[in-house]
């Protein structure tokens, strides 16, 4: 059962307190924890924002549920695929920086993508803020930031570059995965 509770409280410290929550993370966070508790539900409500929002946006018509069952698949699937690829990346990326192992590579990864994840519920009920998204998307550089050093522990002098290519990853990668699942979804409608 997921604890909503701590979720919304994780979700909360990481965009309000992001160097306080990442010296959590870093005492008693493991990896599947992480996943099962605090990624996975948020791209399970992104996929139910999405989801929510193509039926009310189309007004209940008969033939709108289909295509947001679809929508709501590919935006989980998206989201899913872009924070292994992400994590992979990332890992591979900060071998070069520091000694840290796949399980901080994964952490980072997994709650870096908070901003990314409430964006993408925000937009699946809201679709014109899409502007206000793609600004507030950039807060993600703090948050990295502040785990690459605290979870990473990435150098003063080498933290600027790390956090910017690290940030990157995270910003676009669910971009693409959206991009190329809703490529492939299109013959299904």
């Amino acid at each position: 059962m997921i604890d909503i509770k701590k979720l919304v409280k994780d979700v909360l410290m990481l965009v309000m307190q992001p160097a306080k929550a990442w010296l959590l993370v870093s005492r008693k966070v493991d990896r599947g924890a992480m996943t099962n508790t605090f990624l996975l539900p948020l791209i399970a409500f992104s996929g139910i924002a999405v989801f929510v929002g193509k039926v009310f946006g189309s007004g209940f018509e008969g033939a709108s549920f289909f295509p947001a069952a679809v929508r709501m698949v590919v935006v989980f699937f998206a989201m899913f695929l872009s924070y292994y690829l992400s994590a992979l990346v990332i890992h591979k990326f900060s071998q070069n920086y520091t000694p840290a192992t796949a399980k901080n590579s994964d952490l980072l990864t997994g709650y870096s993508m908070v901003i990314v994840l409430l964006l993408e519920s925000c937009l699946g009920l809201f679709p014109n803020f899409r502007i206000i998204a793609w600004i507030a998307q950039f807060y993600t550089v703090k948050i990295v930031w502040d785990g690459a050093a605290v979870l990473m522990r990435i150098h003063e002098e080498r933290r600027l570059l790390f956090t910017m290519v690290v940030s990157v990853i995270i910003i676009v990668m669910p971009l693409l995965m959206g991009r190329i699942m809703s490529a492939l979804s299109v013959n299904l409608f």
